[in-house]
């Protein structure tokens, strides 16, 4: 499926460039990099692709890991 511009109207879209994936932010590639905040959801409601919930590159998902382990101490 391709982008259908809901996403942009969507009460749970947040106009940021940073991702913070630790603050629950879900992205979807297909829309544009469109992020959501507090979507319970893992689909994207514009085009229903699956949302990314995890970093893609090393070093973020290490620096989740220690955010994660410094909230559990």
């Amino acid at each position: 499926m391709s982008c259908r511009g809901y996403c942009k109207n969507h009460p749970n879209y947040v106009p940021m460039k940073k991702i913070d994936y630790s603050k629950g932010m879900k992205v979807c590639i297909t829309c544009d990099r469109a992020i959501f905040l507090g979507l319970l959801d893992y689909h994207c409601p514009c085009c229903n692709r699956g949302l990314r919930t995890k970093p893609q590159y090393y070093g973020e998902k290490s620096k989740i890991a220690r955010e994660s382990a410094v909230h559990r101490i």
